[in-house]
């Protein structure tokens, strides 16, 4: 009987959407992101060529070009210029291509308005993956003993996966949220134990910029909520907030392990010194950096002899030699230079701004605040934790532009309604 009754929602969805094949390779994008590698990259490719496709055909490709879309395209093109102009060679091609890969989809989903229906077909994917995810990451720690780490499958790191994982929640809390009134009592307990876990695994990470990250942003949202007259969520986040105090109380690794950090000299977990060597390399080549997927790719011998002719304080040590800069600011510096990080930066503050000024009306209906909510999670989370970490890369990257895009559509197709409008 579930089957069937799955079989006539899937059927219904599909004849209510204009492009349903398109939407399915969407699905599959969510479904694989924090699963499996090969699959994720078949089905963006998939949804990228049909999305063309259909409105080619329809000549119809979602408005008119504005600001946003020039923003999008700079971003994208400052990937490919920063590689052919990048101070070394070696990966500097490919992670043009992860640029491309996450602005398109911000790109195509802000040009495409999905309804209501589908937009809870995608976060309710997002949160089911993620959730299968996070059951093998625990089967292979704690049954099969073959990680020593909560992670992911195809995000990979713990970090990295604390930041998916992070932003998961964010979007789950915001929806939960917007449409508690309209959900019964099994969905609410379903969603309340999909919280539960989001915030307990979050912790069990260790990560203390993804733990922060989400404190913040539940006190962001308690404040938008509180802000807009919504007394009601405003209250729930708060309870939610109360939960997180709870768990941070009965689970004290973060705490814990800040605490011996700081005890040891290491507050930074060497960090301070993966950052001088970035500053190396972004010293020597100051406009385009040394090339995107290239910080890892430059020896300790070679930063030490950038750094012999220049008389500045910063030195390049063999402890900060690593992949990356563990830090989103300090790793496209170095990587991208001085251009690609002021693309960034402008991309990240128009973002923001956009945000800051599209919080929700009171009376605006549960799937605005939805939007908002996720797209806030994805942005939020992004910038905080990028301030120690790597973020917008890979898997977190595409979650939180396809965030972002699903609330800039509706935010910008709404804008549209109301210049077109008759005055009454």
């Amino acid at each position: 009987m579930g089957a069937h009754s799955l079989r006539l929602t899937l059927s219904k969805l599909r004849s209510e959407l204009r492009y349903p094949v398109e939407f399915l390779w969407l699905i599959g994008l969510v479904i694989f992101l924090p699963l499996f590698e090969a699959p994720k990259n078949l089905c963006w490719l998939g949804y990228l060529l049909t999305w063309l496709y259909n409105r080619y055909r329809a000549r119809e490709w979602g408005g008119p070009w504005d600001r946003w879309d020039s923003l999008i395209a700079l971003w994208i093109a400052s990937g490919f210029l920063v590689a052919a102009f990048a101070g070394i060679r070696h990966d500097e091609w490919s992670g043009a291509k992860d640029v491309l890969r996450y602005g398109s989809v911000l790109w195509l989903i802000r040009r495409s308005r999905y309804d209501e229906r589908a937009l809870l077909w995608i976060w309710g994917t997002v949160l089911v993956s993620t959730l299968i995810a996070l059951f093998w990451g625990y089967w292979r720690v704690y049954a099969a003993k073959t990680h020593g780490t909560l992670e992911l499958h195809s995000v990979g790191h713990v970090n990295h996966s604390a930041v998916y994982m992070a932003i998961v929640l964010g979007l789950t809390l915001g929806v939960s949220i917007a449409y508690w009134s309209r959900v019964r009592l099994g969905g609410r307990a379903a969603l309340c134990i999909s919280v539960a876990a989001l915030i307990v695994s979050v912790f069990v990470t260790e990560s203390r910029a993804a733990a922060g990250a989400v404190v913040l942003f539940v006190v962001v949202l308690a404040v938008a909520f509180g802000a807009r007259g919504r007394v009601h969520a405003c209250k729930g986040a708060l309870v939610a907030l109360l939960g997180i105090v709870i768990v941070f109380a009965a689970e004290s690794s973060v705490l814990d392990k800040t605490i011996d950090r700081t005890e040891r000299g290491l507050v930074f977990s060497f960090r301070d010194k993966i950052w001088s060597n970035a500053l190396v390399e972004w010293r020597r080549f100051p406009w385009f950096g040394v090339g995107m997927g290239n910080f890892g790719r430059v020896s300790l011998e070679q930063l030490q002899e950038w750094n012999v002719t220049q008389n500045w304080s910063v030195r390049a040590s063999a402890e900060g030699v690593n992949s990356h800069a563990h830090s989103l600011y300090m790793t496209a510096l170095a990587e991208r230079g001085s251009i690609g990080l002021g693309v960034l930066m402008v991309v990240l503050f128009v973002s923001g701004y956009a945000l800051l000024r599209g919080v929700p009306h009171a009376q605006d209906p549960p799937r605005d605040w939805a939007l908002f909510g996720g797209a806030l999670a994805g942005w939020l989370i992004t910038v905080t934790v990028g301030l120690v970490n790597t973020t917008l890369h890979d898997e977190h990257g595409i979650l939180s532009v396809l965030l972002v895009g699903l609330w800039l559509s509706h935010r910008v197709a709404g804008a549209r309604a109301d210049r077109v409008s008759p005055q009454p």
